[in-house]
């Protein structure tokens, strides 16, 4: 996630917190015009977007000549869990050819790469054999589009061009509608990566190793940095409407446990906040964060 463009989103539009920010972002992030906050976010989307749709498609599909290859890859990740090879069977196509686009749409501005942090398995011997589903198992990389406005058109807008060209926008709005939420997620998350990085290192004096999502093939982790200091800070990161509860502690400790982790630092980041029992909650190592804790990202004085 680039710190600058968000700032530059936050100074340029200036929402109202930072709910209703990420929420914009997430939409309107690499777009350079200003938007009307005050507007309602439906309005938003058919001003700057369903109004402009044949100039934006212009824009974001001549250089990929509307070939159904790209589109369907580009689809497949704004829409899955980006790893590589989920995305290449959602988008139909094979291993070779989808390296072969990957390496075209990153060299065109909408795709970087991810890398897992996966260990390949270790044999006791070189002819030790592990269950079936884990020797079939291959370490998968995850894609990322270059920018927020650009994972949404793919995600939201493109896959309904054909009736959105007719002058019917509610199968888009009905969809908009019903997944948006989740949308936000991923956004809310790479932002949190981003808090950990610039905000929190720093105030603990650590150096940073790595930092970023976690995945493997048994577990996931929305974050998980290593430090100079050799400290584990494992995080997760809820974009939901209810307050997240000390169920989702005890969710994260497992993961760590299947991982053999024992983290030096939990953070939690939420939406709205945390119920009674988890901010009664007497650990050490929890940080509780919610969106508005984010703003320091924005530089806003």
């Amino acid at each position: 996630m680039n710190r600058v463009l968000f700032s530059d989103f936050f100074h340029r539009n200036l929402p109202r917190d930072m709910e209703q920010c990420i929420e914009l972002f997430a939409i309107f992030g690499g777009y350079d015009e200003a938007i009307d906050t005050d507007k309602p976010i439906e309005s938003l989307i058919l001003h700057h977007i369903i109004e402009s749709f044949e100039s934006h498609r212009e824009e974001f599909l001549s250089p990929l000549q509307d070939d159904p290859l790209y589109l369907n890859l580009l689809h497949a990740i704004a829409v899955g869990d980006r790893r590589q090879g989920s995305a290449y069977r959602r988008a139909r196509i094979g291993k070779e050819r989808g390296r072969e686009a990957f390496d075209f749409l990153r060299y065109s501005g909408y795709l970087t790469l991810e890398r897992s942090r996966e260990m390949p398995l270790l044999r006791a011997h070189p002819k030790q054999r592990f269950k079936k589903e884990i020797e079939h198992h291959r370490i998968s990389h995850k894609f990322r589009f270059t920018s927020p406005f650009l994972r949404f058109w793919f995600a939201f807008v493109e896959p309904f061009s054909r009736s959105i060209r007719e002058g019917n926008t509610l199968p888009f709005l009905n969809h908009f509608h019903t997944h948006f939420n989740a949308f936000v997620g991923f956004t809310f998350e790479e932002l949190c990566d981003l808090y950990i990085r610039d905000v929190l290192a720093p105030k603990f004096q650590s150096d940073l190793l790595d930092s970023g999502s976690y995945w493997n093939r048994e577990v996931e982790i929305d974050l998980l940095s290593e430090t100079m200091e050799g400290e584990t800070w494992v995080g997760e990161c809820k974009w939901t409407n209810h307050k997240v509860n000390k169920k989702e502690f005890h969710k994260l400790e497992e993961k760590c446990a299947k991982l053999s982790i024992a983290p030096d630092k939990i953070f939690l980041f939420t939406k709205r906040g945390f119920s009674n029992e988890l901010n009664d909650m007497k650990d050490k190592r929890l940080y509780r964060f919610i969106a508005e804790d984010l703003s320091v990202l924005t530089n806003r004085s």
